[in-house]
């Protein structure tokens, strides 16, 4: 077993902790530590398989939680998005993408810790503002696999609670992300060789999604938003190297 591989499993289980005990961050944490060994068109896919089996597992217990007002305009823009994005994946990206990216997501995150010392704000979900939100998560997930800043800006804005943001995320990304996979295989970015070099980091996967369940039941509302403005943070910085 070859130290790359080991890493790849480090990677995996401490990554998928935390996408299962916040519902979002796995590809935040994934992608960028994972291109540091592998080739980000070949990571990118199979990041989203992880997504797509960690959604087989969870989702259906979380459908009572999610937020169908937020959820829908989101899922819509997403959709739309991910060809977009999948299409600039497969012709145009480039470090300097990334760069942006790295910008785009330490601004939210900044946002997201002043708002946090603030009280809680409960506004109504906009549908014209999911749409956006949705696009652009979608375009972003397309091209890095790292939707989640801009879905969890956007639900963080309304207030939902830990586990309504966790259940309308998980649920969004178990249709976003099968549908990119889908465009990844119809662009020949998705392939045998992404297949079974994901299957063989299951194991590690699976570890990840048992640690961060135990978390996510013993963790505060207040200790989670704060999980979360540390990721976003934390992801920005990763687009720079």
């Amino acid at each position: 077993m070859s130290l790359t591989f080991i890493a790849a499993n480090l990677i995996i289980v401490i990554a998928f902790t935390v996408r299962s005990w916040t519902g979002f961050g796995g590809a935040l944490l994934c992608v960028p530590l994972l291109a540091q060994f592998y080739d980000l068109k070949f990571v990118v896919p199979v990041e989203c398989t992880f997504e797509v089996i960690l959604s087989v597992i969870l989702v259906p217990t979380l459908f009572r939680d999610v937020i169908r007002s937020a959820f829908s305009p989101l899922l819509a823009g997403s959709l739309v998005g991910s060809v977009i994005g999948v299409y600039f994946l497969q012709s145009f990206a480039s470090g300097i993408l990334e760069v942006v990216l790295g910008v785009v997501i330490i601004i939210i995150a900044l946002n997201l810790w002043r708002d946090s010392r603030r009280p809680p704000r409960r506004l109504p979900p906009s549908r014209t503002l999911g749409l956006v939100a949705g696009l652009t998560g979608g375009i972003i997930g397309g091209m890095f696999g790292t939707p989640g800043p801009i879905y969890v800006a956007y639900l963080s804005f309304h207030g939902l609670d830990k586990h309504a943001m966790r259940a309308t995320l998980m649920v969004l990304f178990a249709i976003d992300y099968t549908w990119r996979l889908g465009l990844f295989a119809y662009e020949g970015l998705y392939t045998l060789k992404e297949f079974k070099f994901a299957l063989s980091l299951v194991p590690a996967l699976l570890v990840g999604i048992v640690v961060g369940n135990l978390l996510h039941r013993r963790v505060d509302d207040r200790s989670f938003r704060n999980v979360v403005n540390v990721l976003l943070l934390f992801a920005g910085v990763l687009c720079f190297f």
